[in-house]
């Protein structure tokens, strides 16, 4: 409270003296830590996978890919282009016998992976999953075509399996995308947050705020399906070629896990 009656002021800096800085205390000695340990909550799961039939079964696959890109572009009217995305019931199209170990490997990864991804979640429980297909599709891609940023819906995780690219060496070699060309790029959660946020070493951890996962033919990649990602511009001697598809995993006893609650 000001003395006399008189209103207190502000005093200003005299002139050519620094103005005042907002107090910042030392994180070292500045008082005794209340907790012991931190939470990270909502990870983002991600399993990375590799078929081993692959070189017996993608040599087949692109054959057929190719009679059915012939057929689908001309019952669409569409010309041949360097972007092809096929129509989504490959599981219902595709007759190799190799392709059924194919899908047999897609199962067992994807149960694999769930599995780890919802240990906490399970609480120890052992559930017996069934695994279903809400579509499954491939893309062509060339000439710096790409898929741009997105998300899937209507299933619980989303893949891509890489059938055919360019040999590591050539593919990262390219004048303009190097590293880049041809990649499947992931956005963390907070991607869309970004935009003129603050950064110092103290949020350290939200860097790199994307990944990029190296296309190796025989590689499956799954994650959660609201996981934003892209597929990255791509320019090669061979096509890109890969195959996508969405799932929901049930369990047979059911998917309800807790029961409800006012709270």
């Amino acid at each position: 409270m000001a003395k006399s009656g008189r209103a207190a002021r502000a005093r200003r800096p005299q002139s050519g003296a620094p103005a005042s800085r907002p107090a910042q205390a030392k994180a070292k000695g500045a008082g005794k830590a209340t907790t012991s340990a931190i939470q990270r909550l909502w990870p983002t799961p991600i399993g990375l996978h590799r078929y081993g039939g692959a070189d017996r079964l993608h040599p087949e696959l692109l054959e057929v890919f190719a009679q059915l890109r012939t057929a689908q572009q001309r019952q669409r009217g569409e010309k041949p282009g360097p972007f092809f995305a096929s129509d989504d019931d490959l599981t219902e199209r595709v007759k190799l016998d190799g392709f059924k170990d194919f899908l047999r490997f897609i199962v067992q990864s994807l149960g694999e992976t769930v599995k780890k991804a919802n240990g906490e979640a399970w609480a120890g429980r052992e559930l017996d999953l069934r695994v279903g297909f809400q579509g499954m599709w491939f893309q062509c891609s060339r000439d710096g075509t790409y898929h741009d940023i997105h998300t899937h819906g209507n299933c619980s995780w989303s893949a891509a399996y890489i059938v055919q690219i360019d040999e590591p060496e050539q593919r990262v070699s390219h004048p303009v995308y190097g590293a880049a060309n041809g990649v499947t790029r992931l956005y963390g959660p907070h991607f869309a947050t970004l935009g003129g946020a603050f950064v110092d070493v103290g949020n350290a951890y939200l860097q790199p705020p994307h990944l990029d996962i190296e296309p190796i033919p025989g590689r499956l990649l799954l994650f959660p399906s609201w996981l934003a990602h892209k597929a990255m511009p791509y320019d090669g001697e061979k096509e890109r070629v890969i195959i996508s598809f969405n799932a929901s995993i049930h369990a047979s006893e059911g998917d309800q896990l807790h029961g409800y609650s006012a709270q």
